[in-house]
């Protein structure tokens, strides 16, 4: 089913002084949709909020809401609400009181409000503690009355500004469902920030990776991490071994032998490249089996540097024959042998075909 767009940025360009936040930036938000918006420190995650919530104008272009432009709109005109990572709870008002804040300056009737603010509650599982005030409450409990703030005035948007980033791993985990669960009940529009790729890939419907005020790569989370865009995509959506390689012949259209260090290696990919052209290789390290026969035919061989035991996991640091140094992150499982390698054995390293990510070369900048 297509969801039809909600809000939109066409060319948007934002400066703080000789800084450029965003460029001509073009971004559609679909009805109902959970969208983050992904990338490193500086690179106008916040700035994209703060845009939509009227705490921040353009330089040039437009933003649209509901197919009205936002140009001259005041913060609280707008349908759109914002949860920040500070939570920005007052400490003397109750935890109902803090929820029905934004109602009674609406002025509704106290019917309403005392109704509203009992949902939102109950939403997010704080019944019986809305006579408590912040301070008693945990991280977590804090952070469900941010959010049942923002939810009680039924906003077409909802920005969250990474407002998981305070809690603790397992907390983090917990509202990560929480809120994915959230959003899926209230049928709003979720707009999250964050730079954790975990977090970004295990929430949401789609992901737009940002770089220095430009969207790298927009789409659904397994497009990302299966299929990135660029190099830049790749690295910052997960996990990466980078391998730098030339092609030396091309077997099929998507099919390429290329020398790595002396290597030769089959790749597949649908990409278009040229004999002799420089590409890098991105093995996702959860896709690398290491085998005791360092001699086998096809993979990469090389000797175990180090290992790390991580319950689920074991990984493995291995130095190339062909060079550079990898890793590797092999799961246990009842009906696999030992995957216990010690520091200097030779092995092999190998992939399923085809599940190599194949990049042009970019040069540094």
């Amino acid at each position: 089913m297509t969801r039809s767009t909600i809000a939109s940025f066409r060319a948007v360009s934002k400066h703080y002084g000789s800084h450029c936040a965003l460029r001509d930036f073009n971004l559609e938000l679909r009805e109902g949709e959970l969208l983050t918006l992904l990338g490193p420190s500086g690179c106008g995650k916040t700035t994209v909020l703060r845009l939509l919530a009227g705490l921040e104008i353009p330089d040039s272009g437009e933003i649209f809401l509901d197919g009205r432009t936002l140009a001259g709109v005041p913060p609280e005109a707008r349908n759109v609400n914002t949860v920040f990572q500070s939570y920005a709870l007052f400490p003397h008002l109750s935890v109902a009181e803090n929820v029905a804040f934004g109602l009674r300056m609406k002025k509704l009737g106290s019917a309403e409000i005392r109704a509203r603010t009992a949902e939102a509650l109950r939403m997010v599982r704080l019944d019986g503690l809305g006579g408590h005030r912040p301070l008693q409450l945990s991280g977590g409990q804090q952070q469900r009355v941010a959010l049942a703030r923002a939810l009680v005035n039924r906003p077409r948007v909802l920005l969250l500004d990474e407002c998981l980033s305070a809690l603790d791993y397992q907390l983090r985990r917990e509202m990560q469902l929480e809120l994915k669960g959230l959003q899926r009940q209230t049928g709003i529009t979720f707009v999250f920030v964050t730079h954790d790729r975990e977090e970004a890939l295990s929430m949401s419907d789609r992901i737009a990776v940002m770089r220095t005020g430009r969207i790298e790569q927009l789409g659904p989370p397994r497009d990302i991490y299966e299929r990135p865009a660029n190099l830049f995509v790749a690295q910052f959506a997960g996990e990466s071994n980078v391998l730098e390689a030339t092609v030396t012949a091309i077997t099929a259209p998507d099919s390429l032998i290329v020398e790595l260090a002396g290597t030769p290696l089959t790749v597949r990919t649908d990409r278009r490249f040229r004999v002799g052209a420089r590409l890098v290789l991105v093995l996702r390290p959860e896709d690398l089996h290491v085998h005791d026969d360092a001699a086998a035919e096809g993979g990469l061989a090389g000797h175990v540097l180090e290992r790390t035991y991580r319950g689920v996991t074991l990984d493995t640091v291995i130095a190339l024959d062909a060079g550079p140094r990898i890793k590797t992150s092999e799961f246990f499982r009842e009906d696999t042998p030992a995957l216990d390698h010690p520091p200097g054995q030779r092995v092999r390293v190998s992939w399923t075909p085809g599940w190599e990510i194949v990049l042009p070369h970019e040069p540094e900048t």
